[in-house]
Protein backbone atom coordinates (compact mmCIF):
# COMPACT_ATOMS: atom_id res chain seq x y z
CA UNK A 1 0.00 0.00 0.00
CA UNK A 2 2.69 2.40 0.92
CA UNK A 3 4.84 1.58 -2.32
CA UNK A 4 1.58 2.17 -4.64
CA UNK A 5 1.16 5.89 -2.87
CA UNK A 6 5.00 6.23 -3.56
CA UNK A 7 4.73 5.19 -6.93
CA UNK A 8 1.51 7.91 -7.04
CA UNK A 9 2.96 11.09 -5.71
CA UNK A 10 6.39 10.16 -7.92
CA UNK A 11 3.58 10.20 -10.99
CA UNK A 12 1.72 13.10 -10.01
CA UNK A 13 5.02 15.63 -8.98
CA UNK A 14 6.49 14.35 -12.97
CA UNK A 15 2.82 15.48 -14.00
CA UNK A 16 3.25 19.14 -12.27
CA UNK A 17 7.16 19.78 -13.53
CA UNK A 18 5.66 18.36 -16.73
CA UNK A 19 2.42 20.90 -17.10
CA UNK A 20 5.21 23.71 -15.97
CA UNK A 21 7.24 23.08 -18.73
CA UNK A 22 5.04 22.45 -21.44
CA UNK A 23 3.44 25.92 -19.95
CA UNK A 24 6.79 27.64 -20.33
CA UNK A 25 7.01 26.09 -23.63
CA UNK A 26 3.70 28.04 -24.67
CA UNK A 27 4.71 31.13 -23.66
CA UNK A 28 7.88 30.62 -25.54
CA UNK A 29 6.16 30.26 -28.74
CA UNK A 30 2.81 32.61 -27.85
CA UNK A 31 4.76 35.72 -26.66
CA UNK A 32 6.62 36.42 -30.11
CA UNK A 33 3.19 35.64 -31.88
CA UNK A 34 1.49 38.11 -29.57
CA UNK A 35 3.54 41.02 -30.08
CA UNK A 36 3.64 40.09 -34.54
CA UNK A 37 -0.37 40.88 -33.84
CA UNK A 38 0.13 43.85 -31.69
CA UNK A 39 2.71 45.73 -34.25
CA UNK A 40 0.30 44.67 -36.79
CA UNK A 41 -2.31 47.35 -35.27
CA UNK A 42 0.30 49.82 -34.23
CA UNK A 43 1.17 53.26 -35.90
CA UNK A 44 4.43 54.39 -36.50
CA UNK A 45 4.51 57.20 -33.91
CA UNK A 46 3.40 54.76 -31.21
CA UNK A 47 6.00 52.09 -32.35
CA UNK A 48 8.79 54.80 -32.20
CA UNK A 49 7.59 55.70 -28.61
CA UNK A 50 6.91 52.41 -27.10
CA UNK A 51 7.77 49.10 -29.59
CA UNK A 52 7.14 46.78 -26.72
CA UNK A 53 3.69 47.21 -25.58
CA UNK A 54 1.33 44.67 -24.54
CA UNK A 55 -2.06 46.53 -25.60
CA UNK A 56 -2.16 49.31 -28.59
CA UNK A 57 -3.20 52.85 -27.80
CA UNK A 58 -4.88 53.79 -30.71
CA UNK A 59 -5.23 50.57 -33.12
CA UNK A 60 -5.59 50.51 -36.77
CA UNK A 61 -6.14 48.51 -39.22
CA UNK A 62 -3.86 50.96 -41.68
CA UNK A 63 -0.58 48.17 -42.02
CA UNK A 64 -3.05 45.82 -43.43
CA UNK A 65 -4.91 48.59 -45.85
CA UNK A 66 -1.07 49.20 -47.26
CA UNK A 67 -0.40 45.49 -47.54
CA UNK A 68 -3.07 45.43 -50.74
CA UNK A 69 -1.38 48.66 -51.49
CA UNK A 70 2.03 48.92 -51.59
CA UNK A 71 2.86 44.85 -52.54
CA UNK A 72 1.21 42.02 -54.34
CA UNK A 73 0.15 40.01 -51.44
CA UNK A 74 -3.17 39.38 -53.19
CA UNK A 75 -2.06 37.71 -55.87
CA UNK A 76 0.29 35.98 -54.15
CA UNK A 77 -2.91 34.52 -52.04
CA UNK A 78 -4.39 33.46 -55.33
CA UNK A 79 -1.57 32.07 -56.37
CA UNK A 80 -0.63 30.04 -53.04
CA UNK A 81 -4.24 28.85 -52.52
CA UNK A 82 -4.01 27.09 -56.27
CA UNK A 83 -0.91 25.60 -55.24
CA UNK A 84 -2.37 24.66 -52.05
CA UNK A 85 -5.11 22.79 -53.48
CA UNK A 86 -4.31 21.58 -56.77
CA UNK A 87 -0.68 20.67 -55.11
CA UNK A 88 -2.99 18.47 -52.13
CA UNK A 89 -5.00 16.88 -54.22
CA UNK A 90 -2.57 15.46 -56.48
CA UNK A 91 -0.45 14.74 -53.45
CA UNK A 92 -3.41 12.58 -51.98
CA UNK A 93 -3.65 10.27 -55.30
CA UNK A 94 -0.25 9.81 -55.54
CA UNK A 95 0.30 9.20 -51.95
CA UNK A 96 -3.01 7.14 -51.30
CA UNK A 97 -2.85 4.76 -54.51
CA UNK A 98 1.50 3.95 -53.41
CA UNK A 99 0.42 3.04 -50.23
CA UNK A 100 -2.70 1.06 -50.92
CA UNK A 101 -0.40 -0.79 -53.75
CA UNK A 102 2.18 -1.26 -51.31
CA UNK A 103 0.16 -2.67 -48.63
CA UNK A 104 -1.36 -5.29 -50.96
CA UNK A 105 0.79 -8.26 -49.89
CA UNK A 106 -0.07 -9.98 -53.04
CA UNK A 107 1.23 -7.05 -55.32
CA UNK A 108 3.05 -7.79 -57.92
CA UNK A 109 6.97 -6.40 -57.63
CA UNK A 110 5.65 -5.07 -53.72
CA UNK A 111 8.92 -5.48 -52.20
CA UNK A 112 11.24 -4.02 -54.88
CA UNK A 113 9.14 -1.32 -55.40
CA UNK A 114 8.60 -0.48 -51.92
CA UNK A 115 13.18 -0.74 -51.21
CA UNK A 116 13.16 2.06 -54.23
CA UNK A 117 10.91 4.36 -53.33
CA UNK A 118 12.19 3.83 -49.44
CA UNK A 119 15.69 4.69 -51.15
CA UNK A 120 14.70 7.76 -52.07
CA UNK A 121 14.37 9.19 -48.38
CA UNK A 122 18.13 8.80 -47.79
CA UNK A 123 19.96 9.16 -51.02
CA UNK A 124 19.32 11.89 -53.45
CA UNK A 125 21.03 13.56 -56.62
CA UNK A 126 21.26 16.37 -55.27
CA UNK A 127 19.74 20.44 -55.51
CA UNK A 128 21.61 20.87 -59.06
CA UNK A 129 20.36 17.44 -60.75
CA UNK A 130 16.71 18.05 -59.42
CA UNK A 131 16.56 21.76 -61.11
CA UNK A 132 18.25 20.34 -64.70
CA UNK A 133 15.44 17.75 -64.48
CA UNK A 134 12.43 20.28 -63.66
CA UNK A 135 14.32 22.44 -66.83
CA UNK A 136 14.67 19.40 -68.89
CA UNK A 137 10.77 18.61 -68.61
CA UNK A 138 9.99 22.79 -69.51
CA UNK A 139 8.24 23.20 -66.06
CA UNK A 140 10.31 25.96 -64.89
CA UNK A 141 8.08 29.20 -64.92
CA UNK A 142 5.11 27.19 -64.78
CA UNK A 143 2.55 26.43 -62.02
CA UNK A 144 3.13 22.80 -62.34
CA UNK A 145 7.25 23.09 -61.28
CA UNK A 146 5.61 23.39 -57.30
CA UNK A 147 2.92 20.59 -57.79
CA UNK A 148 4.39 17.94 -59.53
CA UNK A 149 8.32 17.31 -58.73
CA UNK A 150 7.42 17.72 -54.78
CA UNK A 151 4.07 16.05 -54.74
CA UNK A 152 5.29 12.79 -52.80
CA UNK A 153 6.07 12.75 -49.56
CA UNK A 154 7.61 9.06 -48.69
CA UNK A 155 7.38 9.65 -45.01
CA UNK A 156 3.85 10.04 -45.64
CA UNK A 157 3.33 7.26 -47.79
CA UNK A 158 5.11 5.18 -44.81
CA UNK A 159 2.21 6.12 -42.53
CA UNK A 160 -0.33 5.88 -45.09
CA UNK A 161 0.53 2.15 -45.76
CA UNK A 162 0.98 1.10 -42.08
CA UNK A 163 -2.97 2.70 -41.75
CA UNK A 164 -4.31 0.32 -44.78
CA UNK A 165 -2.10 -2.85 -43.88
CA UNK A 166 -4.03 -2.67 -40.26
CA UNK A 167 -7.14 -2.89 -41.69
CA UNK A 168 -8.54 -6.67 -41.41
CA UNK A 169 -8.13 -8.69 -44.96
CA UNK A 170 -11.66 -10.22 -44.45
CA UNK A 171 -13.13 -7.26 -45.22
CA UNK A 172 -11.22 -7.40 -49.04
CA UNK A 173 -12.84 -11.10 -49.05
CA UNK A 174 -16.19 -10.89 -48.17
CA UNK A 175 -16.34 -7.62 -50.71
CA UNK A 176 -14.50 -9.77 -54.09
CA UNK A 177 -17.15 -12.30 -52.75
CA UNK A 178 -20.41 -9.85 -53.56
CA UNK A 179 -19.26 -9.08 -56.75
CA UNK A 180 -16.79 -5.61 -55.82
CA UNK A 181 -14.16 -4.68 -57.79
CA UNK A 182 -10.55 -3.62 -56.43
CA UNK A 183 -11.22 0.08 -57.15
CA UNK A 184 -14.71 -0.01 -55.45
CA UNK A 185 -12.99 -1.86 -52.77
CA UNK A 186 -10.52 0.74 -52.34
CA UNK A 187 -12.90 3.78 -52.61
CA UNK A 188 -16.25 2.80 -51.01
CA UNK A 189 -14.66 -0.02 -48.37
CA UNK A 190 -11.01 0.79 -46.95
CA UNK A 191 -10.96 4.53 -47.46
CA UNK A 192 -13.51 5.59 -45.21
CA UNK A 193 -11.65 3.12 -42.57
CA UNK A 194 -8.68 5.34 -42.82
CA UNK A 195 -10.19 8.80 -42.88
CA UNK A 196 -8.40 9.82 -39.70
CA UNK A 197 -5.20 8.96 -41.58
CA UNK A 198 -5.84 10.93 -44.47
CA UNK A 199 -7.17 13.62 -42.51
CA UNK A 200 -3.95 13.96 -40.84
CA UNK A 201 -1.48 13.73 -44.12
CA UNK A 202 -4.06 16.52 -45.72
CA UNK A 203 -2.72 18.56 -43.05
CA UNK A 204 1.07 17.89 -43.37
CA UNK A 205 0.44 18.60 -47.31
CA UNK A 206 -1.51 21.49 -47.05
CA UNK A 207 0.57 23.42 -44.19
CA UNK A 208 3.81 22.25 -46.44
CA UNK A 209 2.62 23.82 -49.93
CA UNK A 210 1.01 26.86 -47.97
CA UNK A 211 4.05 27.57 -46.71
CA UNK A 212 6.31 26.35 -49.83
CA UNK A 213 9.11 29.50 -51.00
CA UNK A 214 12.11 27.39 -51.67
CA UNK A 215 11.25 25.99 -54.63
CA UNK A 216 9.38 28.95 -55.87
CA UNK A 217 12.15 30.87 -55.41
CA UNK A 218 14.35 28.39 -58.00
CA UNK A 219 11.66 27.39 -60.53
CA UNK A 220 9.82 30.71 -60.33
CA UNK A 221 11.35 33.48 -61.64
CA UNK A 222 8.39 35.07 -62.91
CA UNK A 223 6.52 37.35 -59.96
CA UNK A 224 2.99 36.77 -61.07
CA UNK A 225 3.52 33.00 -60.20
CA UNK A 226 5.10 33.85 -56.81
CA UNK A 227 3.22 32.24 -54.25
CA UNK A 228 1.98 34.31 -50.37
CA UNK A 229 5.79 33.42 -49.08
CA UNK A 230 7.87 34.56 -51.40
CA UNK A 231 5.77 37.58 -51.56
CA UNK A 232 6.40 37.85 -48.01
CA UNK A 233 9.55 37.25 -48.14
CA UNK A 234 10.33 39.99 -50.16
CA UNK A 235 8.09 42.33 -48.09
CA UNK A 236 10.45 41.41 -45.33
CA UNK A 237 13.35 42.34 -47.33
CA UNK A 238 12.67 45.36 -48.92
CA UNK A 239 11.51 48.07 -45.84
CA UNK A 240 12.00 51.07 -48.06
CA UNK A 241 10.27 49.93 -50.88
CA UNK A 242 7.45 49.52 -49.13
CA UNK A 243 7.42 52.96 -48.05
CA UNK A 244 8.11 54.22 -51.47
CA UNK A 245 5.36 52.44 -52.63
CA UNK A 246 2.68 54.05 -50.73
CA UNK A 247 0.40 56.07 -53.10
CA UNK A 248 1.02 59.97 -51.50
CA UNK A 249 -3.09 60.79 -52.13
CA UNK A 250 -3.60 58.48 -48.88
CA UNK A 251 -2.48 61.63 -47.17
CA UNK A 252 -0.56 59.96 -44.29
CA UNK A 253 2.88 58.50 -43.58
CA UNK A 254 3.58 54.59 -43.99
CA UNK A 255 4.69 52.04 -41.20
CA UNK A 256 6.83 49.55 -42.71
CA UNK A 257 7.42 47.59 -39.90
CA UNK A 258 3.45 47.55 -39.19
CA UNK A 259 3.19 46.21 -42.89
CA UNK A 260 5.53 43.48 -41.96
CA UNK A 261 3.51 42.37 -39.66
CA UNK A 262 0.76 42.54 -40.71
CA UNK A 263 2.12 40.49 -43.27
CA UNK A 264 3.21 37.64 -41.28
CA UNK A 265 -0.11 37.77 -40.14
CA UNK A 266 -1.84 37.59 -43.11
CA UNK A 267 0.20 34.35 -44.64
CA UNK A 268 -0.56 32.73 -41.13
CA UNK A 269 -4.81 33.13 -40.80
CA UNK A 270 -5.48 30.84 -43.52
CA UNK A 271 -3.72 27.89 -42.80
CA UNK A 272 -4.68 28.45 -38.94
CA UNK A 273 -8.32 28.52 -39.68
CA UNK A 274 -8.42 25.37 -41.44
CA UNK A 275 -6.77 23.38 -38.31
CA UNK A 276 -10.33 23.38 -36.18
CA UNK A 277 -11.71 21.53 -39.19
CA UNK A 278 -9.50 18.49 -39.21
CA UNK A 279 -8.50 18.87 -35.65
CA UNK A 280 -10.70 15.64 -35.01
CA UNK A 281 -9.15 13.41 -36.91
CA UNK A 282 -5.73 14.79 -36.73
CA UNK A 283 -5.63 13.86 -32.96
CA UNK A 284 -7.61 10.58 -33.63
CA UNK A 285 -5.06 9.51 -36.39
CA UNK A 286 -2.27 10.62 -34.31
CA UNK A 287 -3.61 8.68 -31.44
CA UNK A 288 -4.67 5.51 -34.08
CA UNK A 289 -1.40 5.73 -35.18
CA UNK A 290 0.62 5.62 -31.77
CA UNK A 291 -1.57 2.85 -30.33
CA UNK A 292 -0.95 0.54 -33.82
CA UNK A 293 2.90 1.16 -34.05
Amino acid sequence: MERKMRKKKKIEAFDVFLVLFLTLLMFVVLIPFYFTVIQSFMTQQEYIMNSVTWIPKEPTLKNYQDIFVATDMMRGFFNSVIYTVFGVLFSMFITTSLAYGLSRKNFPGRKLIQNMVVFTMYFGGGLIPFFLLVKQLNMINTRWAIIIPIALSVYNMIILRTFFEQLPPDLDEAAMLDGANPLRIFWQIDLPLVKPALATIVLFYAVGRWNEWFYASLFLTKARLWPMQLELRQILWSSAALVDNIPAELGRPSFSEGIKAAAVMVTMLPIMMVYPFLQKYFVKGVMIGAIKS
